[in-house]
């Protein structure tokens, strides 16, 4: 990543240097091919699995028990991509950070901004609005694409004010609109949990500096602990399985009620949203310490 960061005035106390290093940051991310490719690829796994698995799920309606028509949600069918989504937005986020280690350039960067906490700031922001921005609008677009597969496939509108529940009692796939009740939120809640791992990442490349520790910690995280916890006898894994970040996804995403014993032990989707909040910020100001302890 190159800038022209040389050319802006350094800036040793106040705010005055940020929207310079908002400014420079932004040109560094669009300028990357990376970053199109990531930004391309959130796009494409959201709408792709949302139509696959909304047709794959409709092919075998017929076939289903009442009690999997009873644990299926259409919101949650409809974002089978972030599961793919949420890899793609740490590994975006690491880069972003460590490969201006890799090529000497963050030198550059903290020359021409002295203040590192406005460089950890500036590269969250930046990552966090673009993030923002385009995993809400896959959300939204693949949940349309979702509901319109399931009522092709002959699903039912639920009529309003009905649970998800009257699914388990009906032979047609229910279908949820923009307005039923929840749906909005959720979907909110998915973009911004999404944008949220983005900002993790970048506070874990702050922490690491290096790509590859990067990217294999926050993979370990989110998926391969969730694995290892599987092996604890019940009583433990139960109380952590919470608070997983992976976890904590699926309870901000989910609009109807869950009735397996490994969801209920989930947290409900405000407190899943302000927890991982505070695992994003804990990460991120982790790494901003770090910055201003440590050489470039």
């Amino acid at each position: 990543m190159t800038t022209d960061l040389l050319d802006a005035p350094a800036i040793d106390s106040g705010r005055a240097g940020f929207p310079e290093a908002v400014r420079s940051e932004w040109a560094k991310l669009r300028s990357v091919r990376s970053t199109w490719i990531s930004l391309i690829v959130i796009v494409v796994a959201g709408l792709g699995f949302a139509a696959l698995f909304s047709a794959v799920i409709a092919n075998h309606w017929k076939q289903s028990g009442p009690l999997d028509r009873a644990q299926f949600d259409p919101v949650r069918i409809s974002q089978a991509g972030s599961f793919i989504t949420q890899i793609v937005v740490g590994v975006l986020g690491a880069l972003i950070v460590c490969s201006e280690y890799a090529n000497g350039s963050i030198r550059t960067t903290l020359a021409a901004l002295p203040r590192r906490t406005t460089v950890v700031t500036s590269k969250a922001v930046v990552t966090g609005v673009v993030l923002l921005i385009i995993t809400e609008c896959t959300a939204f677009a693949s949940f349309f694409v979702s509901q319109a597969v399931l009522l092709a496939s002959g699903g039912r509108q639920l009529p309003a004010g009905s649970s998800l529940l009257d699914q388990a009692k009906s032979a047609a796939i229910p279908v949820l609109s923009i307005s039923s009740s929840g749906v909005p939120m959720a979907l909110l809640r998915t973009g911004l949990y999404l944008t949220l791992m983005g900002i993790l990442a970048v506070g874990l490349g702050f922490l690491l500096r290096n790509t590859t520790a990067t990217i294999s910690v926050y993979v370990v995280v989110l998926l391969v602990i969730p694995i290892l916890i599987q092996l604890l006898p019940s009583s433990v894994r139960h109380p952590i399985q919470a608070y997983l970040p992976s976890n904590l996804g699926v309870a901000m995403e989910t609009v109807g009620s869950t009735h397996t014993d490994w969801a209920g032990h989930l947290l409900s989707a405000w407190p899943a949203t302000l927890v991982i909040i505070g695992y994003s910020a804990v990460i991120l100001a982790a790494g901003a310490v770090l910055l201003n302890r440590r050489d470039a």
